[in-house]
């Protein structure tokens, strides 16, 4: 499962103008429009299953999700609970949480798979609520493991 072109360009920064006048915008675009930056560069590092720069990656991604949120909260406590935003930066807080959830989909069916492969090498020992597992798998009749000490 790839992140598509069509969702990592489908929005473009041009699209989006600081409005001055409302606090709303004016706080959060630069910090939204990089946290769109660095999820498009998430979903590129994903797609080449780098996980160094993954790893890396994730303390900004936190700080800015952080960040947006808090200038958020402030802006709409400054407007007094009504949002003065303009349909394209809703449009680009729309696009920021769909690129997040497709991301996340991204690493989750990753670790599934990943987990459902080692799970073939280590059956459980154990069934549910820690109940003694039925009897273990036999080996495949002509196959023997042997260990030497």
């Amino acid at each position: 499962m790839e992140a598509s072109p069509a969702t990592t360009e489908s929005f473009s920064h041009s699209d989006v103008f600081a409005d001055r006048n409302s606090p709303f915008q004016s706080e959060c675009l630069p910090t939204a429009l990089e946290l769109l930056d660095v999820l498009r560069n998430e979903a590129e590092i994903l797609s080449r299953f780098a996980g160094a720069e993954l790893l890396r990656l994730v303390p900004k991604k936190e700080y800015l999700v952080s960040e947006l949120e808090w200038k958020l909260q402030s802006a709409k406590e400054e407007g007094e609970g009504s949002l003065p935003a303009s349909d394209s930066f809703k449009a680009l807080l729309g696009e920021i949480s769909k690129l997040n959830t497709s991301n996340g989909v991204f690493i989750e069916k990753s670790l599934s798979y990943w987990q459902d492969f080692l799970s073939i090498f280590s059956p459980p020992s154990y069934g549910p609520a820690g109940k003694k597992a039925g009897p273990q798998a036999r080996p495949p009749k002509g196959l023997t493991f042997a260990r030497e000490i």
